[in-house]
C-alpha cells in the first residue's frame, strides 16, 4: 500500500517538519510505501530549506502567500494525480501540519480501508489536555445545509456526510472521480464540500474507529466590538466569507442559495448582539 501525503503550509516550521518526520515513522511502523507532497504558500521562516534537508522524499511546491489551505492543498492533490498512475492500494491522505500524529494511525487505519475498499476514510482528533474529539466526520443536523453534527468516533466504522481534513485517506481513483479538492474556496469549506460531493457520487465517506492524533481546536478569535468580529466572520478565513459559503451553496442550493446565506448571516449577528447584552 502507498500513501502520497499532501500537506499545506504557511511559516509553521517547526510543525511542518514534525508533521513530515512523525508521518514518515509512521508510515514504517505500518508497513506502507510514503511520499510527500508539501504546498509552502508563502513561509517566509525558512520552512522549504528545511523541509529540503530532511531524508525523506518530500516534493516540495512553493506559492507566494495568497493560496491559503483550500487551494494549497487543491495544487498539492493536483500535483500528485498528474504524477501516478494510481492503483487499488494508492491513497492521497491529507494531513494537516498541526496534527500530532499517533505513531500507530497509519496502522490502525489499515483495517478500515481494507473493509471500505474505494471510500474515502476519515480519522478524528483527539484535544491533547482533554482527550475529547476536536475534529472528526460529521452528519447534516437540521433544515441550513451547513448545519452539521461532530459524530463521535466508536470501536466500530460509521458512514458520515462529510468531514474535518485533518486526516483523511482517499483512494486515488476516487480522487479522480470526485474531481479534486475546489481551491476556488478562500480557505475553509473546501472539506466539507469534497464530503459533499463524494455523497452526491456515490463514494462511501467513512468515520474510522478511535483517534488518530492530537489536535487542538482553533482558538475562536477574542471578542472584539461587533464591527471587528464581523470582518473576522466574513473574511477570507471566516466561517461567513461570502465567497465561500455562496460557493458550497450553489453546489446544493441552486435558486436558494443566497437566502440561505442571509439567513446564516441574521442568525450570527443575532447570536452575536445576544452575547454582548
Amino acid at each position: 500500500m502507498r500513501f502520497h501525503v499532501i500537506i499545506a503550509c504557511h511559516n509553521r516550521r517547526a510543525l511542518t517538519i514534525r508533521s513530515v518526520i512523525k508521518a514518515q515513522e509512521t508510515a514504517d511502523a505500518a508497513g506502507v510505501e510514503v511520499d510527500f507532497t508539501v504546498f509552502d504558500d508563502g513561509s517566509r521562516d525558512g520552512t522549504s530549506n528545511a523541509l529540503s534537508t530532511l531524508r525523506h522524499t518530500v516534493l516540495i511546491l512553493k506559492g507566494d502567500g495568497s493560496a491559503f489551505w483550500a487551494k494549497s492543498m487543491a495544487l498539492a492533490e493536483q500535483q500528485v494525480l498528474t504524477s501516478t498512475e494510481g492503483g487499488d492500494d494508492e491513497y492521497i491522505v491529507w494531513l494537516n501540519d498541526d496534527v500530532d500524529i499517533d505513531l500507530n494511525a497509519f496502522e490502525d487505519l489499515l483495517p478500515t480501508l481494507k473493509e471500505h475498499r474505494g471510500a474515502v476514510v476519515v480519522g478524528a482528533m483527539r484535544d491533547p489536555d482533554t482527550n475529547r474529539i476536536t475534529y472528526s466526520g460529521m452528519r447534516r443536523n437540521g433544515l441550513h445545509p451547513l448545519n452539521l453534527a461532530l459524530i463521535m468516533p466508536t470501536a466500530q466504522s460509521q458512514l458520515v456526510d462529510t468531514f474535518n481534513g485533518n486526516l483523511v485517506a482517499v483512494p486515488v481513483e476516487a480522487a479522480r472521480v470526485v474531481g479534486g479538492i475546489d481551491g476556488e474556496f478562500s480557505h475553509a469549506f473546501a472539506d466539507i464540500d469534497y464530503g459533499f460531493r463524494c455523497q452526491r457520487l456515490g463514494i462511501d465517506v467513512v468515520l474510522a474507529p478511535g483517534t488518530y492524533g492530537m489536535c487542538p481546536r482553533n482558538a475562536p478569535p477574542l471578542r472584539g466590538s461587533i464591527r471587528g468580529d464581523w470582518r473576522a466572520f466574513t473574511g477570507a478565513k471566516g466561517g461567513g466569507n461570502y465567497h465561500s459559503l455562496r460557493r458550497i451553496l450553489r453546489k446544493s442550493n441552486a435558486w436558494t442559495w443566497w437566502s440561505v446565506i442571509m439567513i446564516s448571516y441574521g442568525l450570527w449577528l443575532t447570536r452575536r448582539v445576544l452575547r454582548a447584552g
